[in-house]
């Protein structure tokens, strides 16, 4: 028994690309909070929301964990659903995913770096920096994504889960850790 397989639609129209929402609260204290590791969930959940909306065979997993390489086809792709919404070119972001990239890389190398003394104090500073800058990026991009959805304030997402609760808990401990270590840096410099 063979089963007919119905072959797509062929439309003129591209496929409608649907992002993840989220409100500008509700991004910049997870973002801050987990200690940057949502941008790992905020990436991926934008492919996966892209995969499941146009039917392309992406990797969303793949493409959170290795978001340097896909960030700017991302960052296209909701310039893309901006215009298809509003009949109009958003305000670029592209250069806020070559910022995201070149800082993300930058804050690597940061990482692998030690020291003592003031020179461990500035490397923990820079390290801070990178957190905020890669974030501003990534508000940015949802910021575009929510006007292109018609929900700029992003209020589809804006409660706070019981699953979000839980990782700004371990994100706190993450961030007394790192304080910990911050005040000690700068303790011992100055003993």
């Amino acid at each position: 028994m063979s089963e007919e397989v119905l072959p797509r639609l062929n439309t003129d129209e591209p496929a409608q690309m649907q992002f993840y929402i989220v409100s500008a609260k509700k991004f910049w204290t997870l973002s801050l909070m987990t200690l940057g590791i949502y941008a790992l969930y905020w990436f991926y959940k934008h492919w996966s929301e892209y995969k499941k909306s146009t039917g392309e065979d992406i990797w969303p997993v793949p493409r959170a964990i290795f978001s340097i390489f896909f960030t700017h086809s991302l960052f296209s792709f909701i310039e893309v659903k901006y215009e298809q919404e509003n009949g109009e070119k958003p305000i670029r972001i592209i250069h806020y995913a070559t910022a995201f990239v070149i800082v993300t890389i930058v804050g690597g190398m940061i990482n692998t770096k030690s020291g003592t003394g003031q020179v461990a104090l500035y490397i923990e500073l820079a390290w801070y920096l990178t957190l905020v800058i890669t974030s501003f990026c990534c508000f940015k991009a949802q910021m575009l994504v929510n006007k292109a959805s018609n929900d700029p304030s992003g209020s589809a997402n804006s409660s706070f889960t019981l699953i979000n609760y839980v990782f700004i808990f371990i994100g706190v401990a993450l961030w007394y850790l790192v304080l910990l270590g911050t005040y000690t840096l700068l303790t011992d410099q100055y003993l």
